[in-house]
């Protein structure tokens, strides 16, 4: 299963980053700015996630802000 979410550079990226700590939240224009990607190539990774049921999208105020899911989580 892990072989076929991990497809390119930007899919492991989010995974050490969301995985390695379970209280992270991040808004996509950051993740842009840290990993010098385009945020579509981001947003694609985010979205085989999010489809996986590993990451969360939730809406704070005006942004749209990504999280881990709960059950996801193997700590």
């Amino acid at each position: 299963m892990l072989y076929s979410l991990i497809t390119s550079e930007i899919e492991l990226k989010l995974l050490k980053k969301f995985f390695l700590k379970s209280s992270i939240k991040a808004h996509l224009r950051v993740l842009k700015l840290e990993f010098g990607k385009y945020s579509d190539v981001i947003r694609v990774g985010l979205n085989r996630f999010e489809e996986a049921g590993l990451l969360n999208f939730l809406w704070e105020g005006n942004k749209n802000v990504i999280r881990t899911m709960q059950q996801a989580l193997i700590v």
